[in-house]
């Protein structure tokens, strides 16, 4: 089966860009590292998703975020940066260019960022020439023009052939009405002309109830982004053997139909505290725990060859801290070939599960797609428990049956009484309960009330939150 990308959008049952009527016009922002497509990205979708540092290449991978820009509704995606040397040289900015370049094919108006500080680079050419190549709308846009007097600094720029460059700043907001008003004209100008089927006003806006999140977690070098890419059938993300290699958090949206569409999210590998001293490298990981936050489904993915860490442990912990539905993933699974190795992974894994006992397991390789194709079925399981909303009658014969069948305890010389539960909310599914002295009832049995829930609602994959209030006194 062949995907339609657009860019970060999958739709999985489509084999042709055409057959969306509704699809989203593309922006791409393209240009050698640190010109500013980043602090670009942000302004234009006013999020601050994209990193943002003075570190060239900060930026490896496509990143992208729906954006309104004067009242029409668009994607713009960020790339990594395209290095001349990197085209055909080193691996991993080879690999950079090349996913920002792929990403570039889709575009319907690609912005060209030069430098108008450091003038026109030998890099800037060869973007050029190279981005000329495929054929579509092209903006070239100076950066870092942050007054009038910068403006006498373009003149260098027209040698690339552009009749026309704008010099804006990103950073401080200057001629970006300019540029918005350029955008848009483009845009429709590009429908008029019959190359693209929609009009810009109107495309699908999924409604964030609809839409599962998805997190890809782990330490570096497990092999998130070569699953991220088996799921996606694209290789959008960088993908290399140096860890590390995912900084920023990558979402990529999967349309499926008669489903809720994923909303997939790659994150930077999570080290131990006390090996993220970089600058760059601690951002990584705040965004990863956001990304963790904001997810509906946490896919914990380790190393079959390596085993369980304790970094994986407090990975795994992490999802029970924010009470996140959780799949465990044991990927490269095709070198594990002898039963007692594959024994003891299991029985790893079992003792590091102990407190998620609602998580799923699947043993993969992304490598070779081994069990990849039921990992969506999964999620939706996961998530269809993840999201159960119960009756207030039922959770109260269940309670009543719970404390039938194991009398709260005698806590600090209180006798504990619980009087009746309601729902107060999903995802996770939040039971309050009312009881004589909240604040003293053992851990040990608020978990065998989570378990009897669980059990009885019949909802085995997902964490359930308990709130404690005292009734009031009469």
């Amino acid at each position: 089966m062949s995907q339609e990308t657009q860019s970060h959008t999958y739709n999985l049952d489509e084999d042709s860009r055409d057959r969306n009527p509704g699809r989203r016009p593309l922006l791409v922002l393209i240009g050698r590292p640190n010109v500013g497509k980043s602090t670009l990205f942000n302004r234009l979708t006013r999020t601050r998703d994209a990193l943002v540092d003075p570190t060239p290449g900060l930026t490896r991978d496509v990143k992208t975020r729906k954006a309104k820009i004067l009242g029409k509704e668009i994607l713009v995606a960020d790339t990594g940066g395209i290095e001349a040397e990197g085209l055909d040289g080193e691996v991993l900015s080879r690999l950079v260019s090349e996913a920002s370049l792929k990403v570039a094919r889709e575009a319907d108006l690609i912005i060209v960022m030069f430098d108008v500080r450091q003038g026109l680079t030998a890099q800037d050419r060869e973007i050029v020439e190279h981005v000329r190549t495929l054929g579509k709308d092209i903006l070239f846009v100076g950066n870092k023009a942050d007054s009038p007097k910068d403006d006498t600094l373009m003149g260098e720029l027209y040698e690339v052939g552009a009749d026309y460059i704008l010099p804006i700043s990103a950073e401080h907001g200057r001629n970006i009405d300019e540029l918005k008003e350029e955008i848009v004209k483009r845009l429709s100008r590009g429908v008029e002309d019959g190359q693209r089927g929609p009009d810009v006003d109107h495309f699908r806006s999924l409604d964030e109830g609809e839409v599962i999140k998805v997190a890809i977690i782990g330490r570096p070098n497990v092999g998130k982004s070569s699953l991220f890419n088996a799921l996606i059938g694209e290789e959008r993300v960088v993908v290399s053997d140096v860890p590390g290699t995912t900084r920023d958090v990558i979402d990529t949206l999967i349309e499926r139909p008669s489903r809720r569409p994923i909303l997939l999210a790659d994150t930077a590998g999570i080290r131990r505290k006390s090996k993220t001293k970089m600058r760059i490298e601690k951002f990584s990981v705040l965004k990863a725990i956001e990304a963790i936050k904001r997810s509906h489904v946490c896919i914990v993915v380790l190393d079959a060859k390596e085993g369980v860490t304790d970094q994986d442990k407090k990975l795994i912990g992490y999802t029970e801290e924010y009470y996140k539905a959780c799949i465990t993933i044991y990927n490269k699974w095709d070198l594990i070939t002898d039963e007692s190795l594959a024994k003891l992974r299991t029985e790893e894994l079992k003792m590091a599960k102990r407190f998620v006992p609602y998580s799923p397991h699947l043993n993969c390789s992304a490598k070779t797609r081994r069990k990849v194709n039921a990992i969506f079925p999964l999620v939706d399981t996961v998530f269809e428990d993840y999201s159960i909303e119960v009756s207030t009658g039922r959770l109260n014969r269940i309670l009543q049956q719970a404390l039938l069948r194991r009398t709260p305890p005698i806590s600090k010389g209180h006798h504990l009484k619980m009087y009746y539960t309601t729902q107060i909310g999903t995802r996770p599914p939040t039971f309050l309960i009312f009881a004589n002295y909240p604040d003293k009832i053992p851990a040990q049995y608020k978990r065998y009330l989570i378990n009897h829930f669980r059990n009885n609602l019949e909802v085995p994959y997902t964490p359930i939150k308990l709130v404690f209030r005292e009734r009031e006194r009469r």
